[in-house]
């Protein structure tokens, strides 16, 4: 019967501080309070407002571009939340193309 591989405090201390686990984090926690944030903004722009998944698309670029202004575990955060919102656009578009084909199948 094969067991569980030793893990040992040191190693799994350095892999929760890795930059991967922190971004990943981030996207996962951080970026549902974020989202009332950008979607604040996106309303406020005309042309975002009609369009959310662009807008979710540009808040993504916008929260990128200022990750890579800053450095160290901010950036790591950014980079992380910036993946988040990126997602959200992406699956609302996905949604709304496949709200549209639907609709587009119905015949009168």
């Amino acid at each position: 019967m094969a067991g569980f591989p030793k893990l040992r405090v040191n190693q799994f201390t350095s892999f929760i501080k890795s930059k991967e686990m922190i971004a990943v984090a981030s996207a996962v926690l951080i970026t549902p309070v974020i989202l009332a944030t950008v979607t604040a903004l996106i309303s406020r722009v005309p042309f975002l407002r009609d369009n959310f998944a662009i807008g979710m698309i540009v808040g993504s670029l916008a929260i990128f571009i200022i990750a890579s202004m800053v450095g160290g575990i901010a950036s790591t955060i950014l980079l992380g939340i910036s993946a988040g919102v990126l997602l959200v656009g992406i699956q609302s578009t996905s949604f709304a193309q496949s709200l549209l084909n639907r609709l587009g199948g119905i015949t009168n």
